[in-house]
């Protein structure tokens, strides 16, 4: 499977990538702007300065650090090319997810192997202890841990009064709401918790930011910044070295979690020239940048946010298509594309879809069938090595990656958004994720619907952005 490429940086990243001063960066940018890229020549450049600091200081030890990516696969996709950025002197590198880093980290301090709740239990309890308030179930799961993962434990009275920042304005959370579900189900839940002697996600978070590491990092890089809690990053300033070079890479535009926080209460002191904006597209197509900016149209955005921008993008390409019709012949005409039009030697393919597992049995059957191999990559930590340039994934996996053709069919209502309202939170949500989705794309964009199923989301395309094609 082809990875993400060592391309020749541009001034811009260069620039960046030359800032050797101790403390914390931002690079903000949308999709294809090359962050990811950026962030991991900034680690070959701090690699080197802090390796110049130790010998002038006389300690004698490898440079220590960190790379954080959101999930298994993006750690898979940018391992490599971390480590050939952090070839230039002796370095104890870790490129790692949060919860592994801190899994890890934790069962090593307490000599003890650290059990995590089933994330289906975990839920399910959280639903029940929330029978009977205005919220819908899903809702509810989402806000209680948007909230326990923006507050320590000592601190959880905070969500009464403050802005819920990274949340809609729909379903409402008043403040009689707030503490209602802090009393009879946020602490309910933690004592639940307790009592079984488990361990959720957050209790790692919250763990890693109450101990201070004894060999800290010199340099930590945080990719898709965005989608990390306020505990986290609490737990990431607690690891930090006295000295250090920190980056953070987001773009909230891309926010495909409920998470919110900022930057003072989890720790860091951002000043405006810490932080950076990536302005040019080197991935999409101008085509492509305008399909995404649709689904994003009218959503509300705030400073570390990048919208997609045709303007930015260097290259021209085919219109995105969305096919109508039967799923199987969406599905037919898909790899019909793909046999005559793309040079699987050299490019890549991505299914995408919002769910994954069984929805893909469908395309696994019409790529075997026809003799396309293919890989499935959600939730890998480690990136596929063989020739396969076919991969199968779920919206959320695909975060952070690449591709030269996207292709999301099947993009039905009861797999989508169901009876969300256009100002819900979810529907918020599923939109920020197709456009993320779409953007992963180099060259080509194909989503495919049926039209008595079809998902609200397709009603937010710009209809003058794509070609549309009946089967």
């Amino acid at each position: 499977m082809r990875v993400l490429s060592n391309i020749d940086p541009t001034d811009e990243q260069l620039k960046l990538a030359s800032i050797t001063r101790l403390g914390i960066e931002v690079i903000r940018g949308a999709a294809g702007s090359g962050k990811t890229t950026t962030a991991l020549l900034r680690l070959r450049a701090m690699i080197a300065t802090c390796r110049s600091r130790l010998e002038r200081s006389g300690e004698v030890r490898p440079v220590r650090a960190l790379v954080l990516t959101f999930n298994r696969t993006l750690r898979g996709y940018v391992q490599e090319l971390a480590k050939q950025q952090a070839q230039t002197a002796p370095v104890d590198l870790q490129i790692s997810t949060f919860a592994k880093w801190a899994k890890d980290s934790l069962s090593t301090a307490l000599g003890a192997r650290i059990e995590i709740t089933n994330n289906g239990v975990d839920r399910r309890k959280i639903a029940q202890l929330g029978v009977g308030l205005p919220l819908p179930p899903e809702y509810l799961i989402e806000e209680v841990e948007y909230a326990m993962s923006r507050f320590m434990p000592g601190d959880l009275e905070a969500y009464l009064e403050i802005e819920r920042t990274g949340r809609g304005i729909s379903p409402r959370v008043d403040r009689g709401l707030r503490e209602i579900l802090i009393q009879n189900v946020m602490r309910p839940y933690q004592d639940w918790i307790d009592k079984k002697n488990l361990w959720n996600w957050n209790d790692l978070a919250v763990s890693m930011a109450s101990k201070l590491r004894d060999r800290p990092y010199d340099i930590i890089v945080v990719d898709e910044a965005q989608d990390f809690s306020a505990n986290q990053l609490r737990a990431i300033r607690c690891h930090l070295a006295k000295d250090h070079f920190v980056t953070f890479v987001l773009d909230t535009t891309q926010r495909i979690y409920a998470r919110g926080y900022t930057w003072t209460e989890a720790g860091f002191s951002v000043r405006p020239e810490n932080v950076h904006r990536l302005k040019d597209n080197f991935r999409n197509t101008r085509q492509i940048a305008r399909f995404a900016a649709g689904m994003l149209s009218d959503l509300p955005a705030d400073a570390d946010a990048s919208l997609p921008n045709e303007a930015s993008c260097r290259r021209d390409g085919p219109l995105p298509a969305v096919l109508v019709g039967r799923f199987k012949r969406q599905l037919d005409w898909t790899l019909d594309y793909i046999e005559e039009d793309v040079d699987l030697a050299e490019q890549s393919v991505a299914f995408l879809h919002p769910k994954g597992g069984g929805w893909f049995d469908a395309v696994r059957h019409g790529l075997t069938e026809r003799s396309m191999a293919f890989e499935e990559i959600s939730k890998r930590s480690e990136w596929p090595s063989g020739k396969e340039n076919i991969a199968l994934s779920t919206l959320h996996s695909a975060k952070g990656l690449e591709f030269d053709h996207v292709v999301i069919i099947g993009l039905d209502r009861d797999i989508t958004d169901r009876d969300y309202g256009e100002d819900d939170d979810r529907m918020v949500t599923l939109r920020r994720l197709l456009a993320m989705a779409i953007g992963r794309a180099k060259h080509s964009v194909i989503l495919g619907y049926k039209p008595e199923s079809a998902s609200r989301l397709v009603e937010y395309l710009d209809e003058d952005s794509f070609k549309e094609i009946e089967l």
